[in-house]
């Protein structure tokens, strides 16, 4: 048997429950892991609370197949995307992963389909495409962090076109996602500006980012702090930073928000994030970066698999205030 987190109704960390269910055997193409920690992500809570469910009746609404389904069909759902653990069993096709195996992934899926996989659970099987081998050095309480972020990142800079010559504008850039964004622009010979609450300033210029904290008059202290004048924006965290791109005179395409809303497409920013990634090699190539120190994840907290835990560090990631990740250790 495998313990689970998955939840029956929408509503806040109390409508999660624990269950037990019987061991599953891989089909073709999958491969279970032995699931030894579990990062969580903001969409996590955004999901079981009920917040994409405007997206899901759009959902619905272009797939005729779905038409019929009932509310009942989309539950239980179980919780969280990032994984990373042990191989121990392998499904039919699949050459390049092996019980034994140590390893990383996420569970894909577009915004609104109403997945009903999760992650949290000793017992995971998941598609070997959405899985990679981990890097020796890398411990399984960080590995557990990269999915969602280094998908997100990847993809968000693929739709921007990132260059080295760019000077670009990440917004939560302290956050699980925005902290990766802006490490791997640098990586890659980016100047990057990063917004964020003042007690995290410290932190973003150890990273190599130019800090500038949230609050009034801000397009003219972005403007003060950039060395040169800034080329793309990302944004993390939605709530206007999408007019911030237009009044430094950014064009749509050179503006990428991970938090749709009516107002930003109004504005030409571009909706991206993991839509854009390539999958396995965007996450190959960040796990081997932050196993080669290059890029710092930074674990806020770590949480036990049990139920009053894993409500716990929901409550905690829906303040809005988390600097890094906050992870589930199973092992």
């Amino acid at each position: 048997m495998s313990r689970a987190i998955e939840y029956r109704r929408f509503g806040g960390p109390e409508v999660l429950e624990e269950v037990e269910r019987p061991a599953q055997t891989p089909g073709n193409g999958t491969v279970r892991i032995a699931v030894r920690a579990v990062g969580l992500n903001p969409l996590d809570f955004k999901t079981f609370e009920g917040n994409l469910r405007p997206v899901e009746r759009v959902q619905r609404l272009i797939h005729p197949r779905r038409w019929l389904e009932g509310s009942s069909a989309h539950f239980p759902r179980s919780v969280a995307r990032d994984f990373a653990g042990v191989i121990d069993a392998v499904g039919a096709s699949v050459t390049d992963l092996a019980v034994g195996d140590a390893v990383l992934g996420t569970l894909r899926s577009a915004p609104g389909q109403a997945d009903t996989r999760g992650a949290l659970t000793t017992e995971l099987v998941a598609p070997a495409d959405d899985v990679v081998k981990k890097p020796a050095p890398l411990p399984f309480t960080q590995a557990a962090c990269l999915g969602v972020a280094s998908q997100t990142a990847c993809g968000a800079f693929r739709q921007l076109n990132l260059h080295d010559d760019d000077v670009i504008v990440i917004s939560a850039a302290a956050g699980g996602v925005g902290s990766v964004a802006a490490q791997l622009a640098l990586s890659r010979g980016a100047t990057v500006i990063g917004i964020a609450g003042a007690r995290n300033a410290e932190y973003l210029r150890s990273l190599g980012a130019i800090p500038v904290t949230y609050g009034g008059n801000l397009t003219s202290r972005v403007r003060d702090a950039a060395p040169s004048p800034v080329t793309k924006l990302l944004d993390c965290y939605g709530s206007g930073y999408v007019q911030l791109g237009r009044d430094l005179g950014l064009t749509g395409r050179s503006i990428g928000t991970l938090v749709p809303s009516p107002a930003a497409i109004l504005r030409g920013a571009r909706f991206t994030g993991s839509r854009h990634s390539s999958g396995r090699g965007d996450l190959e190539e960040v796990a081997q970066l932050v196993a080669d120190d290059a890029i710092k994840v930074e674990v806020a907290h770590t949480y036990s698999f049990t139920l009053e835990q894993v409500r716990a560090a929901y409550t905690e990631l829906a303040t809005g205030h988390v600097r890094g990740k906050l992870v589930v250790d199973l092992s």
